[in-house]
């Protein structure tokens, strides 16, 4: 509850202000046989399979989406326009390989249909899955990738029954729609990536941009040298948020808090500029973990960054 929601005098619950409209309105479920084509959608994975020494993720999508009571639907230029909430993914099993052709399905429809949706994690070896539910509902698109995340995610992985956090992105390269050269990854921390691994991505010609560069050229600059590079010959956009690029001072309830990551500021800076590009036809915002995350911060942290991304869309 927020402090305008409160009686002045007596700590009573006060009727809602209409001329106060507050971000959880934004959320709406859709009618029966509503088309989804060109619409804003939001739904959640509720998954955390991929993280088994720090569970937790699962949590996130309803943490966020709790943390939008905290903030009204105008950002003081912009009104924010409603987006269909589709609810939570159904994911019968924690088992790996079923839970994410579950997931990879649902992607695929949700794509197929026309929306544009923003995916709320769970663990971030979804957005391999959500990647791939793309390209089979889109095979010829040309998809321009941009991750904000401390680690590269390019992890060798058997099969789908052994997905982890650490592979998302190496699925999404190997997609049949996305390409090296049209990956930017932002917010890449020291001592958080195997040289093997730094090495695996620049032979494929993906542009990094760490968090010293961030500092240094700072972040709207930074996120649109990345968008560049990205969108070069691409005719899609996908954006994928971990909640760890963020310094754990700003987001501890992720499942792999850092030191010496991004600033709150930096993160909005980033997703901001990302989801004005039009090409954008889906996002994720992953890793939001409620059972570290001290006084919520990184929940209203994620819930702020899904306004961003809802609010940059006609």
């Amino acid at each position: 509850m927020t402090d305008s929601q409160l009686h002045p005098l007596h700590g009573l619950r006060a009727a809602p202000d209409p001329r106060d409209p507050r971000a959880p309105a934004l959320l709406v479920r859709p009618a029966d046989g509503e088309p989804l084509e060109g619409r804003m959608v939001v739904m959640g994975i509720p998954y955390d399979g991929g993280i088994p020494s720090r569970p937790g993720a699962r949590m996130g999508p309803r943490a966020i989406r709790d943390a939008l009571a905290g903030f009204g639907a105008f950002d003081g230029e912009r009104d924010v326009p409603p987006a269909i909430d589709l609810g939570d993914i159904a994911v019968p099993t924690m088992n790996g390989a079923d839970a994410h052709a579950a997931i990879q399905e649902a992607a695929r429809r949700v794509f197929a249909s026309g929306a544009r949706p923003v995916f709320l994690g769970g663990d971030h070896g979804v957005t391999g899955s959500l990647i791939a539910g793309l390209a089979a509902a889109r095979p010829q698109a040309r998809l321009g990738l941009v991750t904000v995340d401390a680690h590269l995610d390019v992890r060798e992985f058997d099969d789908e029954a052994h997905l982890s956090s650490g592979t998302p992105f190496r699925r999404a390269l190997e997609s049949g729609i996305g390409d090296g050269r049209r990956t930017a990854m932002i917010g890449i921390r020291r001592f958080a990536n195997s040289r093997y691994y730094l090495e695996w991505v620049a032979e494929r010609g993906v542009h990094l941009a760490t968090v010293e560069d961030i500092s240094t050229h700072g972040a709207t600059r930074a996120a649109r040298a990345a968008l560049y590079r990205a969108t070069e010959g691409a005719d899609a956009l996908y954006l994928s948020v971990d909640m760890d690029a963020c310094d754990a001072a700003y987001a501890p309830g992720v499942s792999a808090p850092g030191t010496g990551g991004l600033t709150a500021r930096e993160m909005i800076d980033i997703v901001r500029t990302v989801a004005a590009d039009g090409r954008l036809v889906g996002a994720d915002i992953m890793e939001t973990s409620p059972p570290y995350d001290q006084d919520g911060r990184t929940a209203r942290l994620a819930a702020r960054l899904l306004l961003e991304i809802l609010a940059a869309r006609p």
